[in-house]
């Protein structure tokens, strides 16, 4: 056993440092489960590296103290440190989880490795250009499989794991080649033909066929897919040969590419099961490990388009260190600072360059029209409507919560609604509301939890009473929510094509929007059915965020993607 952990528990044994404590050897021995003698050689031992004085009882009756003069997290933190190497730092951080240390000295440790000595790896000081970039994430991703999952986070993980047919080019919008080289449809688009690139191999040898691509639209069919949507309207799905594919729709679908380029299209091998946690497609990084502590992202060496330049990107999960702006208000030299890209509190390091964008998505707030009483009574949900303030929000609860949003994208946002509280009032009176409780449903995480207690308590002040409930992301997307739900709260995420943002919103199963869509929902235009649906008070888009990257001044290649976060094929150290 380490000197260290002998230490440990006297520590949560004796529980005071700085305090003489009356004792006997006797009593230390059966503390650390040793003989008398071996008691004493630690003693001794520790007084040597000056974590504790001694001082034996003199003459019969009379005891011995002992003082401790170490916190032990501080100690665990150095020993943590020492172990720390530029190619792994998991040693030392599943030392501090081991020990259980506060969450506060946790911060300080995550900010050191971090923004200081991984920062001295990568500079010209440190003499070794690693090809390696280690973050810290604030929380696990166990689910990677695109049938089960539609969430920021994890999209951007899985962009880099599968491959599409087609990609879309937002600054051209237009579709570019991937697993396709050349695709045609017939005059009316009934019928899309894709002919897929030969020697295309999957992260465990096989080769890419078009069997691989009937299965992974098919099996969207099956168990409630985040993506089963995308196969409205299509009667089939016809192999032509190793390399050719075709898919037949009932009616016209001009939209198909735009369907086809999203993570619904991601390819997946059909020969072998499909596991969440450790995927196999395509694309330029391959999961190599994915557990409760970290992910890790590692080089596909036989992708079929240009190598990334990154051999490994490994996620580091601290969830218990999320949105802790509370507690280090009071600590002096903290400034806001993200945690690479979600609201994190941390020392502000001058050596590293940020980046910011606006988010393309929003925070939406959806109302039910399909039943109960917001889809019976226009006036309550016209009253909740005047009651949120967004500006408000932002204000208060501040984070990277940035400006206000009014539709699902800012370039159609034409100027800010406006609001009155006695409208809201007006409106309450003449709705006959007595006061029943509304259910808002939100998931774990994302802020999602500060916001909906905002909302509660707003209103509540106002005399609308809401029962808050919150289930993991998973637990979410079982449930029956237009039944269940008067108002569900969430990410509207936004996608580099418009159109299809447009189509997820109100298409998408796991879209908040779909849940709660009137009863009959006509086919038409999506710009005017979103403007139909805010005139109903249907849904109430609350806030962007800005998103923040914190990075080295050797970090090259920095830029976001529609998901707010950094795209890990385009970055290269400057040599």
């Amino acid at each position: 056993m380490k000197l260290l952990e002998h230490y440990d528990i006297l520590f949560q044994s004796l529980k005071e440092t700085n305090n003489e404590i009356k004792i006997t050897v006797q009593d230390l021995s059966e503390m650390l489960s040793c003989t008398y003698r071996n008691a004493k050689i630690i003693l001794r031992k520790l007084e040597e590296q000056n974590w504790i004085e001694w001082k034996p009882g003199k003459g019969r009756g009379n005891l011995s103290s002992i003082k401790l003069l170490k916190d032990v997290d501080h100690l665990v933190v150095d020993e943590a440190k020492s172990m720390l190497t530029p190619t792994s730092i998991d040693a030392g951080i599943s030392l501090l989880k081991k020990y259980g240390v506060k969450e506060s000295v946790q911060r300080e440790f995550v900010d050191w490795v971090f923004h200081t000595y991984l920062g001295k790896q990568l500079g010209p000081e440190g003499g070794n250009k690693l090809s390696r970039l280690h973050f810290p994430s604030y929380r696990p991703l166990p689910v990677l499989d695109p049938a089960k999952v539609n969430r920021r986070s994890e999209n951007h993980i899985m962009r880099h794991i599968f491959s599409t047919l087609v990609t879309y080019d937002q600054e051209n919008d237009e579709f570019l080649p991937h697993l396709a080289h050349h695709w045609e449809h017939n005059e009316d688009y009934t019928k899309w033909t894709f002919y897929l690139q030969k020697a295309v191999l999957f992260h465990h040898g096989k080769e890419m066929t078009a069997e691989d691509v009937r299965y992974s639209f098919i099996r969207h069919r099956e168990n409630r897919s985040a993506y089963e949507w995308i196969l409205d309207g299509l009667e089939d799905i016809q192999v032509k040969h190793r390399y050719t594919i075709q898919f037949v729709f009932a009616d016209t679908c001009p939209s198909f590419l735009h369907v086809a380029s999203s993570l619904g299209g991601s390819i997946l091998p059909e020969d072998i099961p499909v596991t969440s946690e450790l995927p196999v497609g395509t694309g330029p990084y391959k999961v190599s490990d994915n557990t409760e502590d970290k992910l890790v992202l590692t080089v596909f060496s036989d992708y079929f388009l240009r190598r990334p330049f990154l051999d490994e990107i490994t996620l580091y999960f601290f969830p218990q260190l999320y949105d802790n702006a509370a507690d280090l208000q009071s600590v002096s030299n903290y400034e806001d600072m993200n945690f690479y890209h979600y609201p994190y509190q941390g020392r502000k390091v001058q050596e590293f360059k940020m980046y910011t964008m606006l988010d393309k998505g929003s925070k939406l707030l959806t109302l039910n029209l399909h039943k109960g009483i917001l889809a019976e009574n226009a006036y309550v949900r016209e009253a909740i409507f005047h009651f949120l303030s967004p500006e408000k929000l932002i204000e208060e609860l501040g984070g990277s919560r940035f400006k206000t949003a009014s539709r699902i994208l800012k370039k159609f946002e034409e100027k800010n609604q406006e609001r009155s509280v006695l409208a809201g009032k007006k409106a309450l009176a003449a709705s006959g509301y007595k006061g029943e409780t509304l259910t808002l449903i939100s998931y774990v995480g994302a802020g999602n939890e500060a916001d909906a207690k905002w909302i509660q308590k707003v209103l509540r002040n106002k005399g609308i009473e809401l029962e808050l409930k919150f289930y993991t992301y998973t637990e979410l997307h079982k449930r029956e929510l237009h039944k269940e739900a008067d108002l569900l709260l969430g990410e509207q995420i936004g996608d580099e094509s418009d159109v299809y943002t447009y189509l997820s919103a109100f298409r998408g199963n796991h879209s908040l929007l779909k849940h709660h869509l009137p009863k009959a929902v006509n086919d038409e235009d999506l710009l005017s059915l979103e403007n139909k649906i805010l005139k109903q008070n249907g849904h109430i888009h609350l806030y962007r965020l800005n998103q923040f990257a914190f990075y080295h001044h050797d970090v090259k290649g920095v830029s976001f993607n529609a998901l707010g976060w950094i795209d890990f094929t385009k970055l290269w150290y400057e040599a």
